[in-house]
């Protein structure tokens, strides 16, 4: 990772904490001109007073444009700074694959899908999302699954010379960034067939 890929990592970590920071404080200056225009009406109902001072409300609003105007503005920074970070990502690299395969006995075209069929039960896959190997020295076809999953393991490794760990640069996403790349986990259907299993697949398919 280059200095120029790093900064980017190091101003969303930056650019979170002074969102975190400006929510608060957007928060608590809302909750304060609540509470003031809550006095205000028991005091008018109990004519125990009357309108704040214009100059007053003119404070309080100005306050409360400045802090959530401010907000606004800061994630709209950090969106700038997440594309950037989003294209320097090698989301590939920190992805793990599993494998796992079982033999199967036959396959059979359904049209849109396969009939799989296996010694102890029978499934139907997709055809779009199914890859089929041909393998002349097989003397079993299988049926395999491949999963692709996020590796925060991978994560840590890459963001090691930033110094920064996976959590908190994972808390610094926005929550669709996080979704896509922890939560995009992908499968693959994977057919490994014999010659003669895949022959009288295409014949039965031919008919």
């Amino acid at each position: 990772m280059t200095v120029n890929e790093q900064a980017p990592i190091q101003q969303l970590i930056q650019a979170s904490r002074r969102i975190q920071l400006a929510l608060r404080i957007t928060a608590g200056t809302w909750l304060a001109a609540l509470v003031i225009a809550i006095i205000q009406q028991i005091m008018i109902s109990t004519k125990q007073g009357g309108q704040l001072p214009l100059i007053f409300v003119i404070f309080i609003e100005a306050c409360l444009v400045i802090t959530t105007g401010g907000t606004l503005i800061m994630f709209a920074r950090r969106q700038k700074i997440v594309q950037r970070v989003w294209h320097i990502l090698p989301e590939d690299q920190l992805r793990s694959v599993a494998k796992v395969a079982d033999p199967i006995t036959g396959v059979t075209d359904l049209g849109t899908h396969y009939l799989v069929t296996a010694p102890l039960a029978s499934i139907t896959i997709a055809k779009d999302s199914t890859q089929i190997e041909i393998d002349p020295a097989a003397t079993q076809s299988t049926y395999r699954q491949q999963s692709s999953y996020f590796n925060a393991h991978h994560l840590e490794r890459w963001l090691q010379p930033v110094g920064v760990d996976a959590k908190t640069f994972l808390a610094a996403l926005p929550d669709d960034r996080y979704e896509a790349l922890v939560d995009a986990d992908h499968q693959t259907d994977i057919l490994h067939l014999t010659t003669a299993d895949y022959d009288r697949l295409q014949k039965a398919a031919e008919k």
